[in-house]
């Protein structure tokens, strides 16, 4: 067998030394080149400080003991040349003068920028290793295999001298072996093109190295060109440095690491007082003597330093004179020859503070205003708007910058406009006027505008309020302070005006009409005060629609009303009269209809006093309205009871039954025949009240709810109020108040008791329950008269007044059987 070989063989890069990875004849000219160029010793070591190169720039080059010059203060600087993770070597240089500390620490770096690119090309160097590498393992791969293949042939060949006997047998496996050997072939033929294309890879690459090591000397060249240029600038830049270091207009200064100020500018002696000697003194919060909140301002600058590499802080220094001045202070940190410093620049802020605190009145104002602010230029172009125009008007601040005013006013630029803005330029103006919104909506505004100054132009300044509530408010005030707010007619005010105002010779003859709504206190008792209003609206409406355009209506008190008629005459007036009664001849409100008393007065002649027109036209009316209210109060009670039982149809029996069965009960009392006629009477008017109750409720199939009982027991306090309205029937109206009152005191709507309630009240209470019981409701059965009759007297004493249902049950337990 011949020997294998393994990739193990090729790989282990820390095998490697640094003479196996660089041409030394080229690492020594790069040597002399750096030395020469910065011109400091240097030398390339092993790990153990053997030399892998000669020495340059050394004192005594033809000693090889490095040690003899190193003698005296020398700086000394190495820079380790690492491969892989690996440190193969280091790269040492010295310099013999001490006070040239920074172009040391230049040349270190410059030093540590060549052994980088070293590392990098000694990693190139490698991977072109590892590449040829492979190549050797792959022809060492071929080597085994034909080694191999010689073997197997050896071996058939001494198997078919061995044995004729199995030549057959032999000749089929060499027609194997053939083919295998084919096969092994057309392997190797891969094998040789693919190290050839590595030959042509490894050729390219090592072309390709040498083109980048000239490359590395060219930069050289330039990096050492561009040093000396460099060396010339840094000079001509410090003479500046410190032209603008003295000349900077805030203080300058530099604190090492025991906060003691080691340096500062002119400009730092000039405000604060001290003499360079003092400054010299000082230490950073000497200047915070007493001022806890500045100390501890800058105390957290300095930690936000130390943090993050820099820091600020705002404090109030104090000057010799005991002064003190509000500061804006920077600090970063500098590191000078291995020792840590900070330094910055302070500025006086007192004029800013100042000016910042009125700019943030200012933004305040704007920000916080209700009222839209815009700068406008003298052409009309809006500049600028604040939050609260952008909340009013709905555009959006892009959208204003590309407005104009008369935008927002919907106008054509007008003359008008262009001089508003003129004098409010010139002088300041405030005005009103109208604005449309993005949406389109119109809002009344008042403006107030000012010319001033916005950088270095002339703008205007207008400050918009919108009034559109404030503007219905002031008309809804001048229409109130004119008109009734019920029925929208003039009021007594504007007619009191008007009469003054037409009261004139050309306005003869002057008609004054007087008119006072019959039964309002009767409908407001009634049925309610809304019932009572829609009463006046409608008979304010039928006079309106009779009058002409120029005749003033006004509502002269609370059910009275005035028609000044100008330029006619007594009979026209009366025509008007008769005109609105045909108008409200078919209003109803709650079946009552519609009645007005009218008096009418002219005046003639300009002699005549308009006052004595009036009252004339007054009296005339109230002598009307006597003869009218007689009629209407009776009329109006039958009306009421026939729309009722209109209305309920069921009502209208009921009330019958319980008129009887009062008769019934009168005269089994022994009441006499007139008594009994008016407990007649009351038993059938006894739910007169439930006109005023909503059809729905008195109709409803089921149980009632808790409010719409409510509104069932107010009919009794109204069905009072109604007949206390009439001469005839007021002392009936009592009786119709206490029917629902219960003997033992827990009934409505007064919680009478006994005898405390009236007796006709007793018998109808009796009555209606009993008429109740027998009659058939949608939510229930009714009772047979015998059923009636023990609910009664179970209630005896409680509900009922217990001698009046003694009479009640005997009586009509003898009509039963």
């Amino acid at each position: 067998m011949s020997e294998q070989f393994t990739s193990d063989d090729y790989t282990d890069i820390s095998a490697y030394k640094f003479s196996e990875l660089f041409d030394l004849n080229e690492i020594q000219k790069l040597q002399d080149l750096f030395s020469a160029a910065t011109g400091v010793a240097s030398i390339v070591t092993d790990l153990n400080g053997t030399p892998i190169t000669e020495p340059s720039g050394f004192c005594k080059e033809e000693d090889p003991n490095i040690q003899t010059c190193l003698s005296g203060s020398l700086f000394n600087g190495r820079a380790s040349i690492i491969v892989a993770d690996k440190h193969i070597a280091n790269w040492l240089i010295w310099q013999v003068h001490d006070d040239s500390k920074q172009q040391f620490e230049n040349v270190c770096n410059y030093l540590f920028l060549h052994a980088q690119l070293l590392s990098r090309y000694a990693m190139q160097n490698i991977s072109l290793i590892q590449q040829i590498n492979q190549k050797i393992m792959n022809e060492v791969e071929i080597k085994n295999l034909n080694s191999e293949l010689e073997a197997r042939i050896k071996r058939r060949t001494t198997q078919l001298e061995e044995t004729n006997a199995e030549l057959e047998e032999a000749n089929a496996e060499l027609e194997e072996i053939n083919t295998i050997l084919e096969e092994e072939i057309s392997k190797r033929q891969k094998v040789e093109e693919k190290i050839k294309g590595l030959n042509e890879v490894l050729e390219i690459k090592v072309i390709e190295r040498t083109n980048q090591l000239q490359d590395m000397n060219t930069i050289l060249e330039e990096e050492i060109i561009e040093k000396i240029q460099a060396e010339y600038e840094l000079n001509t830049e410090r003479v500046f440095t410190d032209a603008l270091f003295n000349s900077a207009p805030g203080m300058i200064y530099l604190y090492d690491d025991k906060s003691k100020l080691v340096r500062w500018n002119k400009k730092h002696e000039e405000m604060t007082g001290y003499s360079s000697q003092e400054l010299a003194s000082m230490n950073l919060l000497d200047w915070y003597a007493g001022d806890e909140k500045s100390q501890t301002a800058i105390i957290e600058g300095i930690k936000r330093v130390n943090k993050n590499g820099f820091g600020d802080a705002e404090a109030n220094l104090q000057k010799k004179d005991g002064t003190k001045i509000p500061m804006y202070f920077t600090a970063s940190p500098i590191t000078i020859e291995g020792k840590q410093y900070f330094a910055g620049i302070g500025i006086d802020i007192t004029e800013r503070k100042r000016m910042h605190e009125r700019l943030e009145k200012y933004r305040v104002l704007a920000e916080k205003a209700n009222d839209a602010m815009l700068f406008i230029d003298k052409e009309g172009n809006i500049l600028e708007v604040n939050d609260a125009a952008i909340r009013i008007y709905g555009y959006t601040h892009q959208e204003f910058s590309s407005m104009n005013i008369f935008d927002l006013r919907r106008l054509n630029k007008s003359l008008y406009i262009i001089e508003q803005m003129e004098l409010a330029d010139k002088e300041g103006i405030i005005f009103e006027t109208v604005h449309y919104l993005k949406d389109g909506t119109s809002i009344n505004v008042e403006v107030s505008s000012q010319g001033t100054i916005l950088g270095n132009r002339r703008v205007l300044l207008s400050i918009v309020r919108d009034i559109t509530k404030r503007k219905k408010k002031e008309e809804e005030n001048f229409y109130l302070s004119y008109h009734d707010v019920l029925t929208g007619l003039y009021n007594r005010r504007y007619y009191e005006e008007e009469i003054s105002r037409l009261d004139t010779e050309r306005n003869l003859p002057i008609s004054i009409i007087i008119g006072d709504v019959n039964g309002l206190k009767f409908v407001n008792d009634a049925f309610g005060h809304d019932k009572g209003d829609e009463l006046l609206q409608k008979a304010a409406a039928a006079i309106q629609n009779a009058c002409r355009t120029d005749d003033i209506v006004a509502r002269w008190g609370g059910d009275e009303f005035v028609i000044l008629l100008p330029k006619t005459n007594k009979e026209e007036a009366e025509k008007v009269v008769n005109r609105i009664k045909e108008l409200y001849s078919n209003e109803l409100v709650s079946a009552i209809h519609v009645s007005i008393s009218f008096g009418w007065e002219t005046k003639k002649k300009p002699d005549e006093k308009i006052l004595n027109i009036l009252k004339n036209a007054e009296d005339a009316m109230y002598k009307h309205k006597i003869i009218e209210n007689e009629g209407m109060r009776g009329n109006t009670i039958n009306t009421i009871i026939n729309t009722l039982h209109e209305k309920n149809p069921r009502e209208e029996l009921h009330s019958k039954r319980v008129s009887q069965i009062c008769k019934d009960i009168g005269r089994a009392i022994g009441l006499s025949e007139i008594e009994v006629n008016r407990l007649k009477v009351v038993g059938l008017l006894h739910d007169i009240g439930k006109i005023a109750i909503e059809e729905g409720i008195l109709n409803k199939p089921g149980k009632l709810t808790e409010n719409e009982w409510e509104q069932i027991k107010r009919h009794p306090d109204i069905g009072y109020r109604i007949l206390s309205s009439s001469h005839e029937m007021v002392d009936l109206a009592d009786c119709i108040l206490a029917h629902h009152e219960r003997w033992d005191g827990t009934g409505y709507p007064n919680c009478l008791k006994g005898d405390a309630i009236p007796m006709v009240s007793r018998i109808i209470a009796l009555a209606d329950s009993y008429d109740a019981m027998i009659s058939e409701r949608p939510y229930r059965n009714a009772l047979s008269e015998e059923q009636a009759l023990k609910e009664i007297q179970k209630n005896s004493g409680t509900q009922f007044d217990p001698e009046i249902a003694r009479i009640f049950i005997l009586s009509h337990s003898e009509k039963i059987h």
